[in-house]
């Protein structure tokens, strides 16, 4: 069964052996009607060959095999004085034609073969051109190319469907493809703060308890809890992100505390501890903000705070939020000064600023950075609820 199936395959797989069967069933089937008409054994063969041989190249040349089949009809009809069973060829040219031709060609094509071969027929044959012979004959050479531009039709719109499953497939791959870049610039983002946070506040602090350890041990003492509490911090939003990461959802455990600008005391407490002097200036009627943009805010206030404490001399910050018309405004400002090439002391590599506008952006924010001589700034903008950047 599946050596018969294989050759079925290849033998229906290929156009050309099969259009070269159909002109040997059309060659066995009008030759008969050549040998009833009274015609003799060669001239029939030459007729037979020369109204079925041009279907060998119906799908390649349609237009050259419905001119060959209609050729052979003519040749015929002049030698035997009447309608020879070679139509039969050329109604399956004139469907060929209407296939695989564009519609206003077909028709032409149709109409120029059609009119030869009824007029034609009409003159050797003496018989009126509208009697009910030629009619039928009118019918048939229209029915072929109705046929045929149907066919053309419904291939044409399986082909559209299957384009357009092929374009909605490419679409979805695209998409897949920018959720999961965009889920790594997240990933990303949600890294370089909470490892470059925990590891600035981790760094001065060693550095001061280190420096007291001698000389003032219980304010190294100090220093070092603060060590351990800034580690602890750190590990556990580290086995929340790993958490959310394994789990089918993506969603953090309701029991983990999100970010969020509700957090804001404990997040200065800790930059303050470790030795930034930060100040903080509210401005407007607080309102609600959604889960993403207060997120957000706070990243941003946590970036701007490591940037500040790692390069600000002195170390210090100042923090205004104003809250106006569904929109808050959060500003950083931290003191610089300049090194011998002109470089704010505050520049670092600058993956920290990409992620401050990346946070802004995420939620349909904006967030500018100036550079003064003095003062470096970061000034964001964020909607109360996120909108599509």
């Amino acid at each position: 069964m599946s050596a018969l199936e294989g050759i079925r395959r290849r033998t229906l797989g290929n156009p050309f052996l099969v259009d070269g069967l159909l002109a040997i069933v059309g060659v066995a089937l009008i030759l008969p009607g050549f040998f009833r008409a009274g015609v003799s054994v060669w001239p029939a063969m030459l007729f037979s060959l020369f109204s079925a041989g041009p279907l060998t190249v119906r799908r390649s040349m349609p237009a050259a095999a419905l001119a060959g089949t209609t050729v052979g009809y003519l040749l015929a009809l002049l030698w035997m004085r009447e309608p020879g069973p070679g139509i039969v060829c050329c109604l399956v040219a004139l469907y060929s034609e209407a296939v695989a031709a564009p519609r206003t060609r077909a028709l032409i094509t149709g109409a120029i073969a059609g009119t030869m071969i009824q007029l034609f027929t009409s003159i050797v044959t003496g018989v009126h051109i509208f009697a009910p012979a030629n009619l039928m004959l009118i019918a048939w050479l229209g029915a072929a190319t109705a046929i045929g531009d149907a066919t053309r039709n419904r291939r044409a719109y399986i082909q559209a469907i299957k384009d357009r499953a092929l374009r909605a497939e490419r679409t979805r791959e695209v998409e897949a493809s920018q959720r999961v870049a965009e889920e790594r610039l997240r990933l990303a983002r949600d890294l370089h703060d909470i490892v470059a946070h925990s590891i600035t506040v981790i760094n001065f602090q060693a550095g001061a308890a280190a420096h007291l350890l001698r000389r003032e041990p219980d304010a190294a003492e100090a220093a070092i809890e603060h060590v351990i509490t800034a580690s602890g911090t750190t590990l556990a939003e580290l086995g929340t992100m790993l958490t959310v990461l394994r789990q089918p959802g993506g969603e953090p455990p309701l029991s983990e505390p999100i970010p969020a600008l509700d957090r804001l005391d404990d997040l200065l407490d800790g930059f303050r501890a470790a030795g930034l002097v930060v100040d903080v200036q509210r401005g407007g009627r607080t309102f609600s903000l959604s889960p993403a943009v207060s997120m957000a805010g706070y990243r941003i206030i946590q970036e701007s705070l490591t940037n500040a404490l790692k390069y600000a001399t002195p170390r210090s910050a100042t923090i205004r939020l104003s809250f106006a018309a569904h929109r808050l405004r959060i500003t950083v400002v931290n003191p610089v000064t300049r090194t011998e090439d002109g470089r704010h002391s505050s520049w670092g590599t600058g993956r920290g600023l990409l992620g401050l506008r990346e946070r802004a952006a995420s939620v349909g924010g904006r967030l500018d950075i100036a550079e003064g001589r003095e003062e470096f700034s970061v000034d964001a903008f964020l909607p109360a609820f996120p909108t599509k950047p």
